[in-house]
């Protein structure tokens, strides 16, 4: 009887071992499940403590200077529907204030070789954290009139971000405007490893 327990028990050790895997994957960028984590992930019911984490995290993800491609399609003061593909510099700067999901930021849009860039407006940034959880709010200052701004929304379920490319698509509050941009980390990759990305 002894000896049948013992080989019980050896035979449940060995089958235990068997169920454990080793994954050696240690390139996360590779998977981005692996070690990226989607803000969808947690419970987002009542705005639980841990879904701010996640708002500021996606918010030190955003913070940086990136550029790329900025595809725009926009209404012209004819009423005309065009398309003008730019090159794009674009900063957030993250506000100081501790867990902050919102700052502000400065774009300047270059056409085809020019040096100068044929667009430079400063903005204000927030992300959504409650109408619309992820979605990242932009709103472009009227150098002429402050209190006049231009809101644009990149929603979450349209755009891809990591501390290397962001991806997606903004449109305009009023549907006078939608870019599609692929923007890249201007400085290399950022210490952090979360991807935030939506049911594209």
């Amino acid at each position: 009887m002894k000896r049948y327990n013992y080989l019980l028990m050896l035979l449940i050790a060995v089958g235990s071992l068997t169920l454990a895997s080793c994954d050696d994957d240690d390139d996360w960028y590779y998977d981005d499940w692996y070690y990226g984590r989607n803000w969808h992930d947690g419970n987002h019911d009542n705005d639980q403590p841990d879904d701010q984490i996640d708002f500021v995290k996606m918010a030190q993800t955003l913070a940086g200077d990136w550029h790329g491609t900025t595809k725009a399609t926009f209404q012209n003061q004819d009423g005309q529907w065009q398309t003008v593909e730019y090159y794009t510099e674009i900063n957030f700067t993250l506000a100081s204030a501790s867990n902050a999901t919102f700052g502000n930021g400065l774009q300047n849009d270059f056409e085809g070789d020019n040096q100068q860039a044929t667009y430079s407006r400063q903005f204000t940034w927030y992300i959504d954290t409650q109408d619309n959880p992820g979605d990242i709010i932009i709103e472009y200052i009227d150098p002429n009139n402050v209190s006049s701004k231009f809101k644009m929304i990149i929603s979450y379920d349209d755009l891809r971000l990591n501390e290397r490319t962001f991806t997606g698509k903004i449109v305009a509050e009023d549907n006078t405007e939608s870019d599609v941009f692929d923007w890249s980390y201007m400085s290399g990759a950022k210490n952090v490893t979360l991807t935030f990305e939506g049911e594209q």
